[in-house]
């Protein structure tokens, strides 16, 4: 994989992070939870992760042959850049939205959080059922079908550990905290620094997708008009 490549491959799990993994898991903890709990939730959704990636990977390599006209078309991923970066400008108009309207009042997280009463077998089920959010973006089958491009297997299952591990951080971030006995101390500090900056932080997210937006579109743009190969054809073969 090209340096680029890399670059973009990590990217994409930093783009598509989710963060309601470690927010679960921090419920789990400060409803009485033990590292065992956790664990179980982790190992839950890692088993349908790593099912799920195994079924993929078949997949998108006959796909890959179906689809190789539209891949090697500068202009078919020119018009899919152009409804990408559309969608990015949803999302753009969508967080300057969210960062003018007032903060709603929530209750404290242990009040909103799973019961006392915990046990293993259904952590496993939620982590299980929370895998569901990683099959359900796209950004994780992107990642399977680059990683798949990776001829050599221990590269190739390495990449594919490392995206999850960014794309799941804050989840990793919790479970590492409580490994030390610091996750109380985590999520206080994670409330004072994003809370009061909430209207900032979301501005800022609104401003870098309305970039990100301007830049697929020119890029979409530039390539249906020219010879210019579009960088989503770049990111998808890893050149």
């Amino acid at each position: 994989m090209t340096f680029a490549g890399i670059l973009a491959f990590f990217g994409l799990a930093v783009v598509t992070m989710d963060v309601l993994g470690g927010v679960i898991a921090i419920s789990v903890m400060l409803r009485g939870g033990t590292v065992r709990h956790l664990l179980a939730f982790v190992g839950g959704y890692t088993v349908i992760i790593v099912a799920a990636t195994l079924i993929l990977q078949p997949l998108l390599a006959l796909l890959n042959r179906w689809l190789r006209p539209v891949l090697e078309s500068n202009d078919a991923i020119g018009v899919v850049e152009l409804v990408v970066g559309l969608a990015l400008a949803a999302f753009s108009v969508h967080q300057f939205r969210s960062a003018s309207r007032p903060p709603t009042p929530h209750g404290r997280l242990e009040q909103r959080a799973t019961p006392k009463a915990l046990a293993t077998a259904p952590l496993v089920l939620a982590g299980v059922g929370f895998s569901a959010t990683a099959l359900a973006d796209p950004g994780f089958a992107i990642a399977v079908g680059m990683a798949s491009q990776e001829p050599h297997l221990l590269r190739h299952v390495a990449l594919l550990v490392l995206w999850n591990l960014v794309y799941q951080l804050p989840l990793v971030a919790v479970l590492v905290a409580a490994l030390f006995g610091t996750h109380e101390l985590l999520v206080t500090r994670v409330m004072e620094l994003v809370g009061p900056r909430r209207r900032a932080l979301q501005t800022a997210l609104a401003v870098l997708l309305a970039l990100a937006s301007l830049a697929v579109l020119g890029d979409g743009l530039f390539a249906l008009l020219s010879e210019h190969v579009p960088w989503l054809r770049q990111l998808l073969l890893l050149r």
